[in-house]
């Protein structure tokens, strides 16, 4: 009996210590941590409005721009424009043989002489009871018709020079297009940039959409030049959504100073400043939200230790997330208090850890 003492205490021991460890663990939804120091990164938490700026992304354009289109069919006699060249507002851009539509033109041009020569005739007539009123209105239709035909024929014969419709730059030129080559109609002949100031079409949301108005200053920073930003102002914005997805067209435009390197059809972000975006909001990264038992935390640093504050969600945009107190707490984010916004999926109340605030070291 002497020998069994030692045992049945060291089975007593290990039932006791196997029940406190099941206590600990069914007595809080966090898991035990070892408690050893983990490095995490940290970012503040800030009282501003929720809606700072507003970012979005599109394709950088000229002040116009637009397709040229050929309104006849023929065979080119003349190109008188190549890519990247400035061509001025009403240019011939292109020829096309004309010598029929010159003839059909000078052709129609004669009958409306002769129609216009015979109702003058008709309408002194008219006035002085010589004609009747069915010849006097059968003269004015032949007049009407001639001058429908000889207005057509003048157009065919214009078609046959293709101009620049404004003053701009050639940004493109269909291989196709030479001297020799046949064109139909509506086959693209070039495109014409007015870079005399740029543009770019945005959309936002409907939570963004009511805080803008034209006038709003805007920055605009271009994916291909790192470092240069343009100083914007929005020109329009769409009082209403056409696609049915939430979306509004906003119009930002800027000037050309400094923009030697910029060219149409570049991607650029927009970075837009509300005039007033409302009142101040508590505002946290989501990268530091943790849920645990239907309830939203946020771990802040204290004392080289992390301290699980209970939060309410109120309203979130991208990373952006404002938050407030959660009713009957003793604890509450306050404004420049640090976040841990990495290794959350581990962490515990008064884990201890070692804090580096986003940036500081490259981050």
């Amino acid at each position: 009996m002497k020998k069994m003492f030692p045992v049945l205490l060291l089975i007593l021991l290990i039932s006791c210590g196997g029940e406190s460890a099941d206590t600990e663990t069914a007595a809080s939804g966090w898991e035990v941590s070892a408690k050893v120091p983990v490095p995490v990164y940290t970012a503040p938490a800030v009282e501003e409005p929720f809606i700072a700026g507003l970012e979005a992304s599109g394709i950088v354009e000229g002040a116009r721009e637009a397709e040229v289109l050929s309104e006849t069919s023929g065979l080119i006699t003349a190109v008188n424009f190549e890519i990247g060249e400035y061509v001025e507002s009403g240019d011939v851009l292109l020829k096309v043989e004309d010598r029929i539509p010159r003839i059909s033109y000078e052709s129609a041009l004669r009958d409306f002489e002769a129609a216009r020569i015979e109702f003058e005739a008709l309408e002194k007539s008219f006035s002085t009871g010589g004609t009747s009123q069915l010849l006097y209105s059968q003269g004015r239709a032949r007049l009407e018709s001639a001058r429908l035909r000889m207005e057509q024929a003048r157009k065919s014969l214009e078609d046959t020079a293709v101009k620049a419709p404004f003053s701009g730059y050639i940004s493109s030129r269909d291989p196709s297009i030479a001297v020799g080559s046949s064109i139909q109609p509506s086959a693209g002949v070039t495109h014409i940039a007015d870079l005399s100031s740029y543009r770019i079409r945005i959309s936002l949301g409907e939570d963004e959409i009511s805080l803008v108005k034209p006038g709003d200053e805007a920055v605009v920073r271009v994916n291909a030049l790192p470092g240069v930003d343009f100083p914007a102002m929005v020109r329009a914005v769409s009082p209403g959504s056409r696609t049915g997805g939430g979306r509004f067209p906003v119009l930002v435009s800027w000037s050309t100073e400094n923009g030697e390197s910029l060219k149409s059809g570049m991607s650029a972000t927009v970075m837009i400043r509300p005039e007033y975006a409302g009142p101040p909001d508590l505002i946290i990264p989501a990268e530091a939200l943790v849920r645990r038992d239907a309830q939203d935390y946020v771990f802040r640093i204290r004392d080289n230790g992390a301290e699980a504050v209970p939060v309410r969600i109120l309203k979130s945009l991208g990373n952006r997330v404002s938050i407030a107190p959660v009713r009957g707490s003793d604890l509450l984010v306050e404004p420049g208090d640090q976040l841990i916004v990495t290794g959350l999926a581990s962490m515990a109340p008064g884990d201890p850890v070692i804090p580096t605030p986003l940036g500081e070291d490259g981050q």
